[in-house]
Formats: C-alpha cells, sequence, structure tokens
C-alpha cells in the first residue's frame, strides 16, 4: 500500500468514525429536546421526545430551518412525526413545502385559517401530493404523546366577535408538558387573545414561554406574564430587526418578573432537555 493510498485509507476511517459517532449521538437517548432554532426574524422548534417521536413547530422565513434538521436530526432518518403551522404568516413556514418533500411527514397540523398565501397554498398543496394528513386542532383538544401531552389553548373553533381578521390572533397557543416541565408556544398571538385567555380563567402557567410575536409590543402584558410566570422566557428573532423586536417595554415586563431571556439572535440555537 502506498503511502498516498494509506493516507486516504486513513481519512476515510476518521471520517466515517466521525460520522458514526455523530449518529450514535443523535439516536433516542430517552431524554426529552426541545431546541428553539435560530432561524432569523422568524420561528421553529424542533421537539425531540425519549422515544424518538418529533415534532416541528413552525418553518421559519426561509430555508435556514431544513439546514438545522440536519443538525439535530440523524442523516438516515428522515421522518417527522407531525408539523406544527401556529399561522399561515410567511415567517413561519417558508420552509414547510421543502420538509413535506424531502421527510416523511405523519400529520400537517393548522389550526384551520382561511388565508390567501402562495406559500400557505404551497405548503398545502405539498402535504396533499405527499399523502400526509391534514389535521385542524382547536382549544379544548389534547394530545397524548407517550408520557407527554400537547394541549391545545387556542384558538376555539368559533372565534368570538370583535376580533379582527389578523391571522396572528388565529395563532394556536400550545402547552408541551413532560415530567411535570410545561412549555407554552404562542406563535405570534397579540395582546387580545392573552385578555380573553386570562378573562376565560385559562390555566396557562408554563416553566419555559416562547415569548409571543418575537417580543413585539402588541404582546406579551404584564398580566399574562404574571398568568404564565416562565423561569425561562424564550425570544426568536433576528438581530439588528428592522422592527425593534424584542420592544424594550417586553424584556423589561420579563425582568420584572424574574424570567430568564434566552434570544436566538444572541445565543444561536437554544437547547433545553430533561
Amino acid at each position: 500500500m502506498t503511502k498516498k493510498i494509506a493516507w486516504v485509507f486513513g481519512v476515510l476511517t476518521v471520517l466515517l468514525i466521525t460520522l458514526g459517532g455523530r449518529e450514535f449521538l443523535l439516536q433516542p437517548d430517552g431524554k426529552t429536546h426541545i431546541v428553539f432554532l435560530d432561524v432569523g426574524q422568524g420561528d421553529s422548534a424542533l421537539l425531540t421526545l425519549g422515544d424518538g417521536t418529533r415534532i416541528l413547530i413552525d418553518g421559519g422565513p426561509d430555508w435556514s430551518t431544513l439546514e438545522k434538521l440536519g443538525r439535530y436530526m440523524p442523516f438516515f432518518d428522515r421522518h417527522i412525526d407531525m408539523l406544527i403551522l401556529s399561522h399561515p404568516n410567511s415567517d413561519h413556514m417558508v420552509s414547510f413545502p421543502e420538509v413535506l418533500r424531502r421527510y416523511s411527514v405523519g400529520a400537517l397540523v393548522t389550526a384551520g385559517t382561511i388565508y390567501n398565501s402562495g406559500i400557505y397554498a404551497s405548503t398545502l398543496s405539498s402535504a396533499s401530493a405527499h399523502g400526509v394528513p391534514l389535521v385542524t386542532m382547536y382549544a379544548g383538544h389534547t394530545l397524548a404523546l407517550g408520557e407527554s401531552t400537547l394541549e391545545v389553548m387556542w384558538p376555539p373553533k368559533r372565534m368570538p366577535n370583535g376580533f379582527s381578521k389578523n391571522e396572528n390572533n388565529a395563532s394556536l397557543v400550545l402547552r408541551f408538558t413532560h415530567a411535570g416541565k410545561r412549555v407554552l408556544f404562542t406563535g405570534d398571538m397579540e395582546s387580545i387573545v392573552e385578555k380573553t385567555l386570562i378573562e376565560a380563567d385559562v390555566d396557562m402557567k408554563a416553566d419555559i414561554l416562547k415569548v409571543p410575536h418575537h417580543g413585539s409590543k402588541s404582546s406579551s402584558t404584564v398580566e399574562f406574564l404574571r398568568a404564565v410566570q416562565p423561569s425561562i422566557a424564550v425570544i426568536s428573532v433576528a438581530k439588528n430587526n428592522s422592527y425593534g423586536h424584542p420592544h424594550p417595554d417586553v424584556v423589561a415586563r420579563l425582568m420584572t418578573i424574574g424570567s430568564e431571556i434566552k434570544r436566538t439572535d444572541e445565543l444561536g440555537d437554544i437547547e433545553l432537555e430533561w
């Protein structure tokens, strides 16, 4: 064996060992992992349960989510059990048509919002083309996921009078619970939804809050934050974004209630596990 062949063989061996080690580390480990993906000015979060069940909530403003899936999923695992679209704004779903094309998906979950958008139509069309069931969920639905649960708190099947047609306020509000820990996913819901849930005496307490609407001043009222009482508040936001998110008032409110603030523009991907 020449030195050149031996060198190539050695490099290939190292690569195979490295890739094999990576694949091993990404296998189900009995823990629940939640990664708030750094996708810029948008939302995307990957939940991996201890048995390997994977749920992707929102798909970001571009294809960044696809790259992130390759980072947190084994190379040969091409299955996602559930895609959940909180609401049909482009900063929450641009990657979904391509995710549906590249991965085997168990179901696409929405709140049934009717919205005239090319990317939304493309998402629904891609799901249909690949035989992915479309599931509509409303407040009161609860999914049992082994030792975990996923509760739907909003929207109701029939929206109350006085609500605008703003799709932000039709966002799915979900609470994921596992081993006594609770995570509240809020989409882009605004203060009118927060107020409605509080007045309905909905239990929204959670250890971890995905801060609504990227920390916009239209959300995260003092009353809402006191109702949730999160020890950790995650803000999915882009660096130097043109919206000024997160709003300084929202950051101040979170600090006042004692929440630890974690921002994707400062920390990149934010991974929590238990």
